[in-house]
């Protein structure tokens, strides 16, 4: 049950009129989140707390032990975001029928018209706009794109040259650990709706975009003179385009010749047929996002089911690539114990742990204007209503308390089937340690 914001910031005005407007906020903020936390309606919230004219520390303290119960009783410092509650129906994300992948518009550079990838997508898609820009920047100029033209991203597919950031240092949080991990960008946006993804935040863009120069990557790589551990995986999934750039191989057969570079490959979906039509290399790690089927099924739309991610695993390591498995984020709810634990299981009868290269674990966090973002295009999630506070980074986390718990039974669970599989912590703070 939802509330209405509008009622709800009506309610505050005429009831506590004698508050400032940050104030008013505060308390609207509050109560919109007790109420779609219990499934009732804001004014049963109301009736429990002093009237009017109390003072505003005594309703804002009975507002957030009954909205923070836990962190409450913990003694945990509570830094909770209060801003605005504005839902605005139009930027609702449509998750009822998955879309196909069939661009409107293909915007293809110049310089890369007649690279075989563009070619291969012109032919993919004939029935899409094909326009010739000069380049990317120019085109869109400094327009700033919004959360509308993140939910219409798949009509606009760009192709380009990616001249920088061939391959940089994975952008860990602020005072995170540094994981030794490059990030190649091979295209940003995603065909997939996860709940919590930092896409719907981080990308100012009217659609998806594709380098068409897969080569200028290589020869970045050649020159950087050093063997790495690196990976396509922070602003698009690394699969889930593969059938329309068809990189997946040219990796392979590249990084082949440099067996002791690790190159990763994660991904939600089970697009794994170019890379299972050739032999694998074990220094190609091809990696799985994991959460339970129920989780799949309400927060990561579109995405292939749980079955379907482990049976791809199954294919890849059998052609010979090894595998690795993130259990992140992690989401913390009522009886998440049985489900990420039978989760484990399921992973290494999959899997077989001599072939799984590591195990990350992570545990959901966002920014305070991500969370926003969420409410407007998930306004039904539950996520949410769990309890947040702002980390050593100014992302929303879960309590110490609640994190060492899941990383506990998770590494403790993971150990019974693999006690040698490497297993790491990803965008934790430095003091977080696995046990």
């Amino acid at each position: 049950m939802i509330s209405n914001p509008n009622q709800i910031k009506a309610f505050v005005r005429k009831h506590y009129h004698y508050f400032g407007m940050n104030k008013q906020q505060e308390i609207s903020r509050l109560l919109f989140e007790i109420a779609k936390r219990e499934c009732i309606d804001y004014t049963k919230v109301t009736e429990s707390l002093p009237k009017p004219p109390a003072r505003f520390s005594e309703i804002k303290d009975c507002l957030l032990e009954r909205r923070y119960p836990s962190l409450t009783k913990s003694g945990q410092k509570i830094r909770p975001t209060f801003f605005d509650i504005t839902i605005d129906p139009k930027l609702k994300a449509d998750v009822a029928l998955q879309p196909q992948i069939q661009p409107k518009n293909l915007f293809i550079e110049a310089s890369v018209f007649h690279t075989e990838m563009a070619n291969r997508v012109r032919t993919q898609f004939p029935e899409s706009n094909v326009e010739i820009i000069n380049t990317y920047k120019e085109h869109i100029g400094k327009r700033r794109f919004g959360t509308e033209d993140y939910n219409r991203r798949l009509e606009n597919f760009y192709l380009v040259r990616e001249d920088y950031d061939f391959f940089k240092k994975c952008p860990c949080s602020s005072k995170s650990a540094f994981c030794g991990y490059f990030v190649v960008n091979l295209g940003s946006g995603c065909p997939y709706e996860c709940s919590y993804c930092i896409l719907q935040d981080y990308i100012n863009s009217p659609g998806i975009i594709l380098p068409a120069n897969i080569e200028d990557f290589f020869a970045a790589f050649k020159s950087l003179g050093r063997n790495i551990r690196c990976g396509s995986c922070e602003l698009t999934d690394s699969l889930a385009f593969d059938h329309i750039t068809g990189y997946s191989r040219q990796i392979v057969d590249f990084f082949r010749s440099y067996p002791k570079t690790m190159y990763e490959l994660k991904t939600k979906s089970d697009n794994v047929g170019l890379l299972t039509s050739v032999p694998g290399a074990r220094n190609i790690i091809i990696s799985w996002s994991l959460n339970p089927q129920k989780i799949v099924e309400t927060v990561e739309h579109f995405t292939a089911p749980l079955v379907q991610r482990l049976e791809a695993a199954q294919r890849c390591a059998a052609c010979g690539y090894r595998v690795a498995f993130h259990f992140d984020p992690m989401i913390y709810y009522q009886g998440w114990e049985v489900d990420y634990e039978a989760l484990v299981d399921m992973t290494f009868q999959a899997v077989d742990a001599e072939n799984v290269a590591w195990i990350s674990l992570g545990t959901l966090r966002m920014t305070p204007r991500l969370k926003k973002i969420m409410e407007n295009r998930f306004p039904d999630n539950t996520i949410l209503d769990e309890e947040f506070f702002a980390g050593h980074d100014g992302k929303l986390r879960y309590s110490e308390e609640v994190r060492r718990s899941l990383y506990k039974k998770m590494t403790s669970r993971i150990r019974r089937h693999g006690k040698d599989v490497p297993v790491y912590l990803c965008m934790e703070e430095r003091s977080m340690r696995l046990e």
